[in-house]
C-alpha cells in the first residue's frame, strides 16, 4: 500500500497536535508493511486555486501555477490510500488543506457526465480513475466530539464523488494537553492507540469498533467543565501577560 499523509496544519514539529497524532498513526501503518510519505503543507509552497480552468483546456491536466503542488499532484494521483490530516478551524479543515484539495482539479476532466455512483447527480469524469481509501486525523480546541460533525461529513462527501473508500478518522478533542506532554509520560496510553490504528487500518481495512471506543477517552479528568474552567484560567494568564484585561466578558455578556 502506497499511503500519503497530508498535514493541513499551519503549526510545526511539537507546536502541531496534528503532527503528534499523525506521527504515531504513520509508524502503525509503516509496521503493517505499507510505503508512507508525510506532506506537511506548512512548509510547502501550495498557492489557491486562480479558478482559470487552464488545467482542462490549455495544458490539460497540469496547473498554469507554477508551484509546490505540481510534484504534490503526482504523490497524491499515485497514492493507494490518503490521509487528510487538519486541526478544526472555524468546524472545518484549514485553508492549507482547502488550498491544497482545491488544487487536484487537474485530475480531472471538465465533462459534466451522470454520476455513476450517485444517479442524478452530475460529475466531472476522472483524467486517472483508481481505487483509492481516505482517513481523516482531526484534533480540536473544544472538549467535545460534537464539533467535529460538518468536518467529517465533508470528507464523507468527497469520498463518495471520488469513488473512494471512506475509511474512518482519528478525532480528539482538547487536544492542546498533547502538547504539554513532550515525553508521553500522561499520554503514551493515547499514542499507543493511535499506533494500533495505524496498523489496524492497512491490516485489516478499518478501525475496530472496540479500539475506536479506547481512542474516544477523555484526555482531561472532570468533563466539559472542569476543562472550561482550566482552559479559561490559562486564557487569563495569557492575557494578563501580554498587558491585557483578563475580566472574563460572560459576567456581563451572554459568550
Amino acid at each position: 500500500m502506497n499511503v500519503l499523509a497530508v498535514n493541513g496544519s499551519p503549526r510545526k514539529g511539537s507546536n502541531s497536535c496534528t503532527g503528534l497524532i499523525l506521527e504515531p498513526f504513520i509508524e502503525g501503518m509503516k509496521a503493517a508493511g505499507a510505503r508512507t510519505e508525510l506532506v506537511s503543507l506548512a512548509e510547502r509552497n501550495v498557492q489557491p486555486c486562480l479558478g482559470c480552468f487552464l488545467c482542462w483546456v490549455k495544458t490539460p491536466g497540469e496547473c498554469a501555477r507554477k508551484d509546490d503542488m505540481a510534484g504534490l499532484l503526482q504523490k497524491y494521483a499515485e497514492a493507494d490510500f490518503v490521509v487528510f490530516a487538519t486541526p478544526l478551524y472555524h468546524y472545518s479543515m484549514t485553508g492549507l488543506l482547502k488550498n491544497f484539495i482545491d488544487r487536484t482539479l487537474p485530475l480531472s476532466q471538465p465533462w459534466i457526465v451522470e454520476d455513476p455512483s450517485r444517479p442524478g447527480l452530475s460529475a466531472h469524469p476522472k483524467r486517472f480513475p483508481k481505487a483509492r481509501s481516505i482517513f481523516l486525523v482531526s484534533p480540536c480546541g473544544f472538549p467535545e466530539f460534537e464539533h467535529f460533525g460538518q468536518l467529517v461529513s465533508y470528507f464523507k462527501f468527497i469520498a463518495s464523488k471520488q469513488h473512494w473508500k471512506y475509511t474512518g478518522e482519528i478525532l480528539r478533542p482538547a487536544a492542546e494537553a498533547l502538547k504539554a506532554d513532550a515525553s508521553g509520560k500522561v499520554f503514551g496510553w493515547y499514542f499507543d492507540l493511535v499506533r494500533q490504528a495505524g496498523e489496524q487500518v492497512v491490516r485489516d481495512g478499518a478501525v475496530s469498533e472496540a479500539l475506536r471506543k479506547e481512542l474516544q477517552r477523555d484526555l482531561f479528568p472532570g468533563g466539559s467543565e472542569a476543562f472550561r474552567q482550566h482552559a479559561n484560567r490559562q486564557w487569563m494568564e495569557d492575557l494578563k501577560r501580554f498587558g491585557n484585561d483578563p475580566t472574563p466578558p460572560w459576567k456581563d455578556v451572554n459568550p
